[in-house]
């Protein structure tokens, strides 16, 4: 008696569960952007599936250095020469760790992004290879909005390949999907419409793998591993889209606190995270490439 009185209740409360949960609505993910995408030029196609090693090797060459330098320090040092600093070798110059592909273990061996922009220990002072390659100074040819993105060390999307055509890859040797990864990967989440170099700093010293006794510096093979992963992430997505419209990539950078907070109400996101703009731009674009709300590690600050 009491399981025939109970069936159809159990019915009744599956679909309505089915449908909402205390009282909230659920309805499948919605891609607000397409993050992960690029949008290729009419004339171009893509037809690869996968990185290949060559693309991945061509790319870590043209932004890995074959020289490091750490600061033992680790940004602590004052770098006023002060009396008994811990930091100072007798002759009164600073104190610094090299790392080069000729003393190193094989797999160093073809080098390392580096975990900076630039580094100066007085004597010696180094600029990254990836940093000069992104973000060249600017010229007396520049319009005043490209001079004012040099000097804040900004790159678009669109430049950002610009500037990776300008070393001469070719179509057969770097695919559009390469770069494409290749942005994802120097982000610190999916989605960015451009990026800062501290926000490449970020991501390098964030990637899986990450030499932490180097500062965060990342080998070849780290860098292919996340490079592949990236790669796989934007086929599971739908893969590159042809056309060069790319009005439905949402730009939070342009938006208020306010309005990011109220995308996030409407997606269905907790807000208890920090109330800075980055950090919500961060939880937006981490949702719109996966659906879903991301988690923050509590040491490297990243979403996954």
């Amino acid at each position: 008696m009491q399981q025939r009185f109970l069936a159809p209740l159990l019915l009744t409360l599956s679909s309505s569960l089915s449908s909402s949960v205390f009282g909230f609505q659920l309805r499948p993910p919605q891609a607000y952007s397409s993050p992960s995408r690029v949008f290729l030029s009419a004339s171009t196609s893509s037809t690869t599936d996968t990185l290949t090693d060559t693309e991945v090797q061509t790319l870590f060459n043209l932004l890995a250095d074959s020289t490091i330098l750490y600061d033992p320090s680790r940004g602590t040092c004052c770098r006023n020469r002060c009396s008994g600093c811990t930091y100072l070798d007798p002759a009164g110059n600073f104190l610094f760790d090299e790392y080069t592909t000729n003393n190193t273990s094989e797999e160093d061996s073809r080098g390392w992004l580096a975990p900076y922009v630039n580094v100066d220990f007085g004597e010696c002072i180094q600029t990254s290879k990836w940093s000069t390659l992104l973000f060249p100074p600017a010229s007396s040819d520049d319009s005043d909005d490209a001079k004012a993105a040099k000097k804040k060390k900004e790159v678009e999307r669109k430049e950002f390949t610009t500037l990776l055509e300008e070393q001469q890859l070719s179509s057969s040797s770097v695919s559009p999907l390469a770069i494409q990864a290749l942005w994802n990967t120097l982000s610190p989440s999916v989605g960015y419409p451009r990026l800062t170099s501290t926000e490449i700093i970020r991501a390098i010293k964030g990637m899986e793998g990450a030499k932490s006794e180097m500062g965060g510096a990342v080998t070849y093979d780290t860098f292919a591993k996340n490079l592949l992963a990236a790669g796989d992430q934007i086929q599971q997505l739908g893969g590159l889209s042809d056309g060069d419209d790319e009005s439905n990539v949402v730009d939070y950078d342009a938006m208020e606190k306010e309005e990011l907070l109220g995308l996030c109400v409407e997606r269905g996101m907790k807000t208890n995270f920090p109330k800075m703009k980055r950090i919500i731009i961060e939880e937006l674009r981490f949702f719109d490439a996966n659906g879903r709300q991301g988690k923050r590690h509590p040491v490297k600050n990243t979403l996954s």
